[in-house]
């Protein structure tokens, strides 16, 4: 076959043409590829802080049974006054006490009921009196002085108060506060984050585009608890610390 002879080389030029300008596109493209890949960066600021409770709560429960109502109710009646002479004795004033209201519990009894054979017959439930509950709580922000007597309700017993007694439970009054400034301190720690990542690749950070705010866990400190998806609000220790973690996205310039 006859084949002109400026048919080779031309053929030759359109494939350096278009290798050249696949090349120039794919430069171009991967370029912006980079480019968008590296417009942002996310990061994860946190911060954490100790602080001492300065409330206490403690609660107790105290309960009398009897078969009849009224007698009952008078019983308790005189078990309430002998706390409120103990508390005020220890020095918890009438302000800083509450007696919440009474719980009356129908009580019964099984009888069971056997054959001259000793084979059981029959269970019958057999009312048995009257029990009543109540409780009471105390609001400090004396906490040296609401541990102490709560150490010290044995003393109830031996006045034939039949008492329970709980640990006490401890809260920080100014938790909002300390809300704001963690957070404060958790977004100055991702902004710092950012800077230093962006910097150090030899860029200049943007304007935040995004930012969130995550659940506040508050522990005993030095405890074994754990951090809950929710959140978590220990009471049980007097010395507690916070946590928190604040996402931010910034733009690279």
């Amino acid at each position: 076959m006859f084949r002109h002879p400026l048919f080779v080389p031309s053929l030759a030029a359109v494939l350096a043409v278009s290798i050249l300008a696949s090349a120039y596109l794919i430069a171009r493209n991967g370029q912006y590829f980079f480019k968008s890949q590296a417009s942002d960066i996310a990061v994860t600021g946190s911060t954490s802080m100790d602080f001492t409770s300065d409330l206490a709560v403690w609660q107790g429960q105290f309960t009398r049974k009897a078969m009849d109502l009224k007698e009952v109710y008078a019983f308790m009646k005189q078990d309430k006054q002998v706390i409120e002479r103990f508390l005020e004795s220890k020095g918890i004033g009438p302000g800083s006490y509450a007696f919440l209201s009474i719980d009356i519990l129908p009580q019964n009894k099984t009888v069971n009921h056997y054959n001259d054979e000793g084979d059981l017959v029959d269970r019958e439930q057999i009312f048995d009196g009257y029990r009543l509950n109540r409780s009471f709580k105390v609001t400090t922000t004396d906490i040296n002085l609401v541990e102490r007597v709560a150490n010290e309700v044995t003393e109830l017993i031996e006045q034939d108060v039949y008492i329970t007694s709980y640990p006490p439970k401890y809260y920080y009054t100014q938790l909002g506060e300390l809300k704001i400034q963690m957070i404060e301190a958790a977004s100055q720690d991702g902004l710092v984050r950012a800077q230093t990542a962006v910097s150090g690749g030899g860029g200049e950070l943007g304007d935040l585009l995004e930012t969130s705010i995550g659940v506040f866990q508050i522990l005993g400190t030095n405890s074994n608890e754990s951090f809950s998806w929710g959140g978590t609000l220990n009471t049980t220790s007097k010395l507690k610390t916070a946590f928190v973690n604040v996402k931010q996205r910034y733009a690279i310039e």
